[in-house]
This record gives structure tokens, sequence and C-alpha cells, in this order.
């Protein structure tokens, strides 16, 4: 089925049809930038061997790891803006979650997803390790309270360790700590009230290189590109925009370089087995 007829975004500068955008800015900081393009983060996952699970005529996506261990949903649908859009977890549900709200920048997310095309170790995130990868990107460490955090230099993003509670059962008075990864972005509108953009909680059991990749591209000073239109408008004035050298066309080209990167890196295609029907047994003579 042809989309190229029709006026909508999924013709954008991400696949071919690049005519449609004169220019791209560069936006900073990242965590201001806006959404972006999903298929930063889906067509890398699809590319690495992912299947798409979608129900067509439904606005989800729901793609399931080649070995069937984790899966990915987006579901912009979501009843609020804030609501998680984006939900990462193991295909059993139990062990760690990843959730993005609405509006996370895609490439921050690609931060964490990338990284789960690659099988890695079941070994907990260092938080000393992350507490350093912040501060070195300029993100300096404090205490909210109880729980760690880290400030944007720009004031308009925290990145914080919190404490939560696991509960056995409801006579568990208690309960196991556990620990999670949160960023809240919002920008001042008076003094008392803030004007929230996005947030994403992360376990700290989630895969080690998964958190890493999450805390280096969120912090990551290097600005994002952006097309007309892409950026929220109540970030002006927030927001530090310039003209990209890079013509829309070699956007398209690098992201095409992305995907045959992800299609090299992924596993080889397993194809199912049938059984051998069984044979028939020969007839029983009679005595």
């Amino acid at each position: 089925m042809s989309h190229e007829r029709f006026y909508s975004r999924v013709n954008g500068p991400t696949l071919h049809r690049i005519n449609q955008v004169r220019h791209l800015d560069e936006v900073t900081p990242r965590h201001l930038a806006g959404g972006g393009d999903p298929r930063h983060v889906t067509e890398y996952l699809l590319a690495a061997g992912w299947t798409n699970h979608a129900v067509p005529g439904y606005p989800h996506v729901l793609l399931e790891s080649p070995d069937q261990q984790l899966h990915l949903t987006l579901e912009p649908n979501a009843p609020d803006e804030h609501d998680a859009w984006w939900r990462v977890h193991p295909a059993s549900r139990t062990g760690w979650s990843a959730q993005f709200s609405g509006h996370t920048p895609v490439e921050i997310i690609a931060g964490f997803t990338d990284t789960l095309t690659t099988p890695s170790p079941g070994t907990s995130a260092d938080p000393v390790g992350l507490w350093r990868i912040a501060e070195g990107n300029g993100w300096p460490q404090r205490l909210a309270g109880t729980d760690q955090a880290a400030l944007s230099p720009d004031e308009t993003a925290i990145l914080s360790r919190v404490r939560t509670q696991t509960f056995a059962n409801i006579h568990d008075a208690t309960g196991t700590p556990t620990w999670r990864w949160t960023a809240q972005i919002a920008l001042p509108l008076t003094e008392d009230r803030l004007k929230r953009l996005w947030w994403s909680s992360i376990d700290e059991t989630a895969p080690a290189p998964a958190l890493a990749g999450f805390v280096t591209t969120l912090t990551d000073p290097a600005p994002l590109l952006r097309d007309e239109g892409q950026t929220p408008n109540h970030t002006f004035g927030y927001l530090n925009t310039t003209r990209s050298p890079l013509s829309p066309e070699q956007h398209r080209q690098h992201h095409q370089q992305r995907l045959d990167t992800a299609t090299r890196a992924a596993p080889p295609t397993r194809t199912a087995t049938r059984p051998s029907p069984p044979q028939p047994k020969p007839p029983r003579r009679p005595r």
C-alpha cells in the first residue's frame, strides 16, 4: 500500500520524500528538542531483527526481540501526553521495565533501546559510573532529599536515582528497597508553577548497557536535528537553534547507514523447522 500521495509526516525526511523539508536545525539543549521521528527507534530495532506485531488500523507499535524475550510498545493514543507512550520490558513482564512519556526525544530513547539488540550479561548498572557520565557532560550531582540527582546546565532537567518499595504481600509493612532512574523535564511558568514536558522512569535492574546509554544520550551536550515544526512551541526562549550544514538528503543517508549497521549486527534469521509427520504404523496381522 502506497503512502506517498498522502500529506503526512510518514513522508518526511527520514525516508525519501525530502522535498517536503527545506532545511534542518541543530537544537540545544537536546532534552527540549521535542519527540522527533519515532522511526529513529523503531526502524533500527526492525533492522536488527525485531518483529512488529501491531494490529493494522490501530495506532500502536508492538515490537518483539528476535529471541522473543523483550517487548517494546509505542502507544501514542494514551489519555494524556504525559502518560507513558513508550514501554520496554521483558516479555514475561517481570524483572524490570522502562517507560518514557510523550515528547521524549527519540534519540534519548534510542540510547536505551539500541543496546538491547546485543545480548548482555545480567549485571546491574553501577550508580557511580552513571553519575560520572552525567558529571562528565556538565550535569553536576547533588542531593534531592534522600535521593541523588543531577541537574542539567540550564536547570530545566533533573536526573534522579530514587528509592521505591516492593511489597511481597499486603502484610509486608517494610518492603524491599528498589531503585529507579528517573528524568523530569519542565519549564518554569511562575515561581511556584512548572510546565512539565516529559519524563522517564527505568528500573536500576534494567540491562546495564541500556541504562548507561540512556544517561549518556540524555546528558550529551551535542545538538539534535529537527525540521520545521518539530520543536515544542512553549520551549521558545529556552532553545538555541542554528541552521544545520547537514541537508535533509544527508540526514536520510545517515539514517540508512544506521539501519545498515543494525542489519549487519542482527542475529541470523532462524527458520522454524517443522517436525516430520509421524510415520503410519504397519497394520497388525491377525493371530
